[in-house]
């Protein structure tokens, strides 16, 4: 794939960004990650994930397009930090970030592309079998008390992270707040959200650490009154937060 931009022929992904991939790596500070990635990665990003799609004969399934490559670039946020420079390739040379961050963004396509052929061939409703779903013990998982201490903190970063994102950027669309006000108040909230019942009674509840992921979805469509498509698009503004937070987080 050839690295140019479709305009004026002149590439996207030159010197500038490979050293700014080694600089984003390599920084401890946070502000300066968001200030590297803001300013020079996330066009060259986008624009990596837009032409692969493009270019492939890829199965998106009942997505939009858009969402498929905003999933994508979160994927790549988190991956490439796993890049390292000083790796040699069969042809002797050393591996530019280039390279790397293509291979992540094509595995990435490829993955989802068998995913979502998948979905289509076993064709379930979530809204048909919500009930089901919920009692089924292969759709939840299971967080350690001291996990969910530990990720306090991050959930406390990525509501402030949200709240600035709403407050400030006056681009953002009217579903894209009415999901982010959505989040940010299962956020703040999840040790109430996630009770259930006791064996003693239906009212006397106790805080678990049984987390079932569908019960976010459904949360977010009884907040927002949105489909469930509707919310993958509105959610998309605030995807990127939370990656990058994450990080961050994982690397401290």
């Amino acid at each position: 794939m050839k690295n140019k931009d479709n305009e004026n022929g002149v590439p996207y992904f030159a010197e500038r960004e490979e050293q700014a991939v080694l600089d984003y790596i390599k920084s401890t500070s946070k502000e300066e990650k968001e200030r590297i990635y803001n300013e020079i990665l996330i066009e060259p990003f986008r624009k990596m994930t837009q032409s692969i799609l493009r270019k492939y004969p890829i199965h998106i399934g009942n997505y939009d397009i858009d969402e498929v490559e905003e999933n994508a670039l979160t994927h790549l946020i988190e991956h490439m930090v796993k890049f390292d420079p000083n790796k040699i390739t069969k042809t002797g040379n050393k591996t530019k970030a280039y390279s790397y961050c293509q291979t992540i963004i094509r595995n990435f396509y490829k993955d989802w592309s068998k995913k979502t052929y998948t979905e289509k061939k076993t064709n379930l409703s979530y809204d048909d079998f919500l009930e089901e779903i919920n009692e089924n013990v292969e759709y939840s998982y299971e967080m350690e008390t001291d996990t969910i201490h530990q990720y306090e903190h991050l959930i406390n970063i990525v509501v402030e992270k949200i709240e600035t994102r709403i407050t400030s950027d006056t681009a953002l669309k009217k579903n894209e707040i009415i999901v982010g006000d959505a989040i940010i108040n299962v956020l703040k909230n999840w040790h109430i959200l996630f009770m259930e019942e006791s064996p003693e009674g239906k009212y006397n509840k106790r805080v678990t650490n049984k987390f079932a992921k569908n019960k976010i979805l459904l949360f977010l469509k009884e907040q927002t009154g949105l489909s469930t498509k509707e919310i993958r698009i509105g959610i998309k503004p605030f995807k990127e937060i939370y990656f990058i937070e994450k990080m961050d987080y994982l690397n401290e």
